[in-house]
C-alpha cells in the first residue's frame, strides 16, 4: 500500500515513515480550511446570486443612458474593470479549488497510512496469537508425553510389584 501512495502523481510527495499524525497535522493547517471555505462558498448557490445581483448593478450604474441622468459611470462598455476584476477572481478561485483537491488527497492519504498502520497491528497480533497457540501446542505435547511417561511408569511398576495376598 505504501507503494501504491508514493507512486501516485496527484498525492504529494510523503518521506517514508510518515505518521497519520503528520498527514493530519497538514490537512487542518489554516490554509488547508480556508481554501475549503473558499471552494465550498464558491460551488453554492449563494455564490450564483451574488454574481447575478452584482453584475445586473455594475451593468445599470455603467449603462451610459441610466447614468446620465443621476451619476457618471466609472466603468463603461465594455466594462474592462469588470473584466479585469473577473479574471482575477477566476485565477484565485481556479487556485483555491487546486489547493482543496491537494487537500482531499492529503485526507486520501491520512485515510490509507491509518488502514496501513492497523494492518500492521493485525497483522502483528496474528503473529503472536500464532505464537501463542504454538506455545501451547508445545505445553500439551509435552503433558501428553509427561502423562505417557506416567503411564509407562505406572505400568512397569504393576507388573514388578508383588501381588497382594489373595483370599
Amino acid at each position: 500500500m505504501r507503494k501504491k501512495i508514493e507512486n501516485s502523481e496527484a498525492l504529494p510527495l510523503l518521506p517514508d515513515g510518515v505518521k497519520p499524525e503528520q498527514v493530519l497535522k497538514k490537512i487542518h493547517s489554516v490554509e488547508g480550511k480556508t481554501a475549503e471555505f473558499i471552494t465550498n462558498w464558491a460551488g453554492s448557490m449563494t455564490f450564483v446570486y451574488f454574481h447575478v445581483v452584482w453584475f445586473a448593478i455594475w451593468f445599470v450604474v455603467n449603462d451610459r443612458q441610466l447614468a446620465n441622468k443621476y451619476f457618471r459611470p466609472f466603468d463603461p462598455f465594455p466594462y474592462g474593470l469588470l473584466t479585469m476584476i473577473v479574471s482575477l477572481e477566476a485565477i484565485f478561485l481556479s487556485t483555491f479549488i487546486l489547493i482543496n483537491q491537494n487537500r482531499q488527497a492529503l485526507v486520501d492519504t491520512y485515510r490509507e497510512l491509518e488502514e496501513q498502520e492497523e494492518e500492521k497491528e493485525e497483522d502483528q497480533e496474528q503473529e503472536e496469537l500464532s505464537e501463542d497457540v504454538e506455545d501451547i501446542q508445545q505445553d500439551l505435547d509435552d503433558i501428553k508425553n509427561a502423562i505417557a511417561f506416567i503411564q509407562q511408569k505406572v505400568n512397569s511398576l504393576e507388573g514388578t510389584t508383588p501381588s497382594s495376598p489373595k483370599k
